[in-house]
């Protein structure tokens, strides 16, 4: 693996670890786990989405406020919205 890849790995394991004790701390577990499912489905089927979140184009702002407004469709929980603002605002 190179190592700009094995950083993002440790990044992304990192805010999974901590969105996940938040959950559980939360005993909000199944909602994260249909938030995931949800997200999951819409990347899948969303080539747009999947642009977005992967154009170094895009501004942090742009970025933002396409995945806020995707989380507030979905209805993600407020815990996995305030992630994703801060993952796209940190990317």
């Amino acid at each position: 693996m190179s190592e700009p890849a094995s950083i993002s790995l440790g990044i992304a394991t990192r805010y999974a670890t901590a969105l996940f004790e938040l959950a559980k701390e939360a005993s909000i577990l199944p909602a994260l786990e249909a938030d995931t499912t949800a997200l999951a489905e819409a990347l899948a089927t969303s080539p747009e989405l999947r642009a977005v979140i992967a154009s170094p184009m895009i501004s942090r702002e742009d970025q933002g406020r396409a995945i806020a407004a995707i989380a507030a469709r979905i209805g993600v929980t407020p815990l996995v919205a305030n992630t994703l603002a801060l993952m796209s605002e940190k990317r």
